[in-house]
């Protein structure tokens, strides 16, 4: 007779697991490690969600595309994602015509090359990324399945990338202006388990401990976007002990919830980019450090379960 755990899982039954990507800007090659790190310990994920280039890296990976979003990484520099406006664009600028100071067509470009609508569609793992609208300040999870088209899948790309300010907004299925949802949205984990997730892995980009007091009004902003998305993290972790907690106690508000394991990879010392920094030899040394700190944390979570194991 097959017997069930906490999370109502039968022994021998694979977790329905859920990967989230969130924003970071340059610091996004730290996901790659991760991933790469639980790609080799066998772990595969029924859900990707991803937010700003969080959400790139998610495409690629429900893509199947985990060597060439590395290689990606270990090549591409700033200038590869986005440029300085050129005169007649700094003059739309000016005239409120142009609504971010940057010229992502570089990153468009990229991302028509490198993404495969029918790929995702056809892929083992449901992905969605996080954008908000500036007109009607709603935040959406648009999933592949809203997808009808490259052109629809390229939108909503540079849509969730777009940083306010930075990056032009965009339009989505003709409507809005759409930009990065991680100001409101950093981290849908509380969309995952209402999908069903048992396990949730989520990947940040800010380190665990900041000491280094920025030297420019450029860090001061980085910092005050690294306080929004830190707070928004926060939350849904919050959000997700909380029911938990509620399941733990039997209470009314918990019924119809399982146990959701909550697995959280953070860079444990100062990662030194910015949001728009990006260079090949830095990106090898957080994939580095991506992959070696994953491992050493899926090894404390192995012996947990083992002394568990050992206890009942």
């Amino acid at each position: 007779m097959a017997t069930h755990n906490d999370s109502g899982l039968r022994h021998g039954e694979r977790p329905f697991r859920a990967l989230v990507l969130p924003g970071g800007g340059g610091r996004g090659a730290y996901q790659v490690g991760v991933a790469k790190a639980l790609m080799e310990r066998g772990i595969e994920f029924d859900l990707a969600f991803g937010t700003s280039i969080g959400g790139i890296n998610a495409t690629l990976m429900a893509q199947g595309n985990m060597k060439r979003l590395e290689e990606l990484w270990c090549n591409i520099r700033g200038k590869d994602v986005f440029s300085l406006p050129s005169a007649p664009q700094i003059g739309r600028l000016v005239l409120g015509h142009k609504l971010g100071l940057l010229d992502t067509r570089p990153l468009e470009d990229l991302l028509r090359r490198e993404v495969d609508l029918q790929k995702l569609k056809a892929s083992k793992t449901k992905i969605g990324w996080c954008t908000t609208d500036l007109c009607s300040l709603e935040t959406r999870l648009i999933t592949i399945d809203d997808i009808v088209s490259t052109n629809e899948l390229i939108d909503v790309l540079m849509a969730t990338s777009a940083i306010p300010m930075a990056f032009p907004p965009r339009h989505v299925q003709g409507k809005g202006l759409w930009v990065d949802g991680g100001l409101v949205r950093n981290t849908p984990v509380e969309t995952a388990i209402q999908m069903g997730a048992d396990e949730v892995y989520m990947v940040l980009l800010h380190p665990e401990k900041i000491n280094v007091c920025p030297v420019n009004m450029f860090e001061v902003l980085v910092r005050c976007l690294d306080i929004v998305l830190e707070a928004s993290a926060r939350k849904e972790i919050e959000t997700a002990e909380l029911y938990n907690r509620l399941l733990a106690a039997g209470s009314e508000e918990s019924r119809g919830r399982k146990n959701v394991v909550i697995r959280v990879f953070q860079p444990r010392k100062p990662v030194n980019t910015t949001l728009l920094e990006i260079h090949p030899e830095r990106s090898r040394r957080l994939i580095k450090q991506g992959y070696e700190e994953a491992m050493d944390l899926l090894d404390s979570f192995d012996d947990r379960q083992a002394v568990g194991a050992t206890a009942s």
